[in-house]
């Protein structure tokens, strides 16, 4: 007897996983107003050649980080302490205003890497530091938004 129902279990575990899987989730939708078509032209940059953009975090803070006419370096200027650096970026796009933007803060060492989404007006980001050189680097996420300020 305990056999049998010991398959009788696995007979019912087997279609409840198959029952999972033959019925998915419908798929997320994106309203029109938060598609690449549902925004206008001048909203979704082709790239952020000499760009500034502004940049607001969910944990606090932000600022507005200005990319070189070459795209090669991006200034960010803190918008609580005003503090301004300098530093080579690399942008990479991923989609119709949707881009891959890392760099190096100069003044703190941070390795800096964000997917900003000019469809959304959405950030995310990982932020990467050594406390000091011999410890391991402490990562940070932080989610937010960004705009274009031209």
């Amino acid at each position: 007897m305990g056999r049998i129902s010991g398959v009788v279990a696995l007979v019912a575990v087997a279609l409840s996983a198959a029952g999972c899987v033959a019925d998915p989730a419908p798929p997320h939708k994106v309203s029109a107003s938060e598609s690449a078509v549902g925004m206008s032209a001048t909203s979704l940059p082709a790239d952020l050649h000499g760009k500034s953009v502004l940049l607001s975090y969910d944990s606090g803070s932000g600022g507005t980080a200005t990319f070189a006419d070459d795209g090669r370096t991006i200034t960010y200027i803190a918008a609580d302490t005003g503090r301004k650096t300098t530093s080579p970026v690399v942008v990479e796009p991923l989609d119709t205003g949707i881009f891959l933007v890392t760099w190096t803060d100069e003044g703190t060492g941070a390795v800096v890497s964000q997917v900003q989404d000019y469809r959304t007006g959405k950030v995310q980001g990982t932020w990467s530091r050594h406390s000091d050189t011999a410890a391991a680097p402490a990562i940070e996420t932080r989610t937010g938004s960004v705009h274009l300020a031209d």
